[in-house]
C-alpha cells in the first residue's frame, strides 16, 4: 500500500514530502520527523491552526544531522498541538490512529512518529519527550521509544514546550536500528553516555507497579528474580507538581503573545494547559526548580542500591478516540503519571514492547542514572532479545 493511502487511514503524517541527503552511514534508513521540528522550505505546523502555513527558513539541528548522514526523510509526523498533550487527538489533521485498532489513540505527543514506525512507513521516528511524549506512544503502539539523557541531542530548531525538560529521542521497531541511529545522530561529546555498560549481576529496582500492572511485574521478576521495590519519596510526592509548574510556566512564556491575540485558534485542552501557566507566580516556578534539584539528588542517590529502575510505561492500553475527545486533559494526567518523573531528573528512559492486554500492547520502561544511557540501552537489548 502506498504511503499516501496508508496515511489516509492512520494519520501518521501531517505533511508527506521527501528530503534526501547525501550518502552516509544512515543511507539505508528512512525517517519521519515530528512536526514541531523545523524543516527548511517544508511547512512545520506543530499540529496547530496557528502555524498551518509556517515554512521555516532553515532546518533544525537534528534534521541537518539526518540529512548529512544520508538518511531519507519522508515527511513531518503528526503531533498533539504544540506537543502539549499525551493523546495525539488535538491536531489539525485529526488523531494519529493506533496501528492495532484505528478507533484507538496512538498516544502522544509524538504519536505520528510511533504510528509511522509501527506500520513500516519509516524505519525511524524522530520525536520529542517533555513528559513522556516518546515513550507513551511507543507503549501504546508496540514499538521502542528512547528518551536519552537531557541535552545529549541538541534541540536547536525545535518549537519548545519546556526548555528545561524537552528532549529529542528516537522511535524504532528493533534494537539494532535504535542503536545505529543513536550512535550516529548523537554528537561526539555526548557519546560517552553510551559507554557505560550493565554489570553482570544487575541490581534492578521496581517502581510504580500497582494492581493494574501486576501481570507485568510478575513477568519482570521472571527475568530479574532479585529485583526489589524501591522508594523515592520526594519524587513520588512532589515530582508531578514540580514538573507541571515548570512545563506549563515555560510553555506559557513561549506562547504568551499568541494566547493574548489568537487564543481561539488553539485546541481547547491545549489552550487550558498553556493558560494555566500564565497564572503561576514566579515564586512557585522558582521553588519548583529548587524542588527539582532536591529530587535529582534523591534520584541519583538511589543508584548506590540499583543499576536501573523498571516501571510500567503506561498503566493502561490505548483507549478509544471517542472516549478521549473532550477528556484529553483527564487522559493526559493518567498517561504521563509514570513517564513524567524521569523527565524531571533528565534521566535516560526507554519503553520497550513487553506484554499485551486484550490484544493491545503495553510497554515496560527502563530508566537509569543521568548520562549513563548505555546501561539502560544494554538492559533493553537483553530484554528485547529474550522476550
Amino acid at each position: 500500500m502506498s504511503l499516501e493511502r496508508l496515511n489516509s487511514e492512520y494519520n501518521a503524517f501531517i505533511t508527506i514530502q521527501e528530503l534526501k541527503g547525501g550518502k552516509g552511514p544512515l543511507s539505508e534508513l528512512t525517517f519521519g520527523i515530528k512536526d514541531i521540528i523545523e524543516t527548511k522550505d517544508v511547512r512545520t505546523t506543530a499540529g496547530s491552526r496557528i502555524l498551518k502555513d509556517y515554512v521555516p527558513s532553515k532546518n533544525a539541528w537534528i534534521v541537518d544531522r539526518v540529512l548529512e548522514l544520508g538518511g531519507v526523510i519522508l515527511g513531518k509526523t503528526n503531533t498533539h498541538e504544540f506537543a502539549v498533550g499525551a493523546t495525539n487527538t488535538s491536531s489539525i489533521v485529526g488523531p494519529a490512529r493506533n496501528p492495532r485498532d484505528r478507533e484507538r489513540i496512538s498516544g502522544g505527543s509524538s504519536g505520528g512518529s510511533a504510528v509511522a514506525v509501527a506500520l513500516n512507513m519509516v524505519d525511524v521516528g524522530i520525536g520529542t519527550d517533555t513528559g513522556g511524549s516518546i515513550r507513551i506512544p511507543a507503549s501504546l503502539c508496540g514499538v521502542i521509544g528512547f528518551k536519552p539523557s537531557f541535552g545529549l541531542i541538541p534541540t536547536e530548531g525545535v518549537i519548545p514546550f519546556s526548555w528545561t525538560l524537552d528532549t529529542i529521542g528516537v522511535i524504532t521497531r528493533d534494537y539494532e536500528t535504535l542503536w545505529n541511529s543513536l550512535n550516529w545522530l548523537t554528537p561526539s561529546q555526548g557519546k560517552t553516555a553510551y559507554l557505560h555498560l550493565p554489570r553482570s549481576e544487575l541490581r534492578v529496582g521496581l517502581l510504580l507497579f500497582d494492581d493494574k500492572t501486576r501481570e507485568m511485574k510478575e513477568k519482570v521478576l521472571e527475568f530479574f528474580p532479585g529485583a526489589k521495590e524501591i522508594n523515592l519519596p520526594l519524587l513520588s510526592q512532589y515530582g508531578r507538581e514540580a514538573r507541571r509548574i515548570i512545563a506549563t510556566s515555560e510553555g506559557a512564556s513561549y506562547h504568551r503573545t499568541w494566547l493574548n491575540s489568537m487564543s481561539d485558534l488553539y485546541f481547547t485542552d491545549v489552550r487550558e494547559i498553556l493558560k494555566s501557566g500564565l497564572t503561576i507566580p514566579a515564586v512557585d516556578y522558582i521553588n519548583a526548580l529548587r524542588v527539582r534539584r532536591l529530587i535529582l539528588e534523591e534520584y541519583i542517590s538511589i543508584f548506590r542500591q540499583v543499576d536501573v529502575i523498571v516501571s510500567p510505561t503506561t498503566k493502561i492500553t490505548a483507549p478509544k478516540i471517542s472516549e478521549v475527545h473532550g477528556r484529553e486533559r483527564e487522559y493526559r494526567e493518567d498517561l504521563v503519571a509514570n513517564t513524567e518523573l524521569f523527565n524531571l531528573v533528565g534521566a535516560p528512559s526507554i519503553s520497550i514492547p513487553f506484554i499485551e492486554k486484550n490484544g493491545l500492547p503495553m510497554g515496560l520502561m527502563i530508566s537509569g542514572e543521568p548520562y549513563k544511557d548505555g546501561v539502560v540501552l544494554g538492559v533493553s537489548k537483553y530484554l528485547l532479545s529474550s522476550n
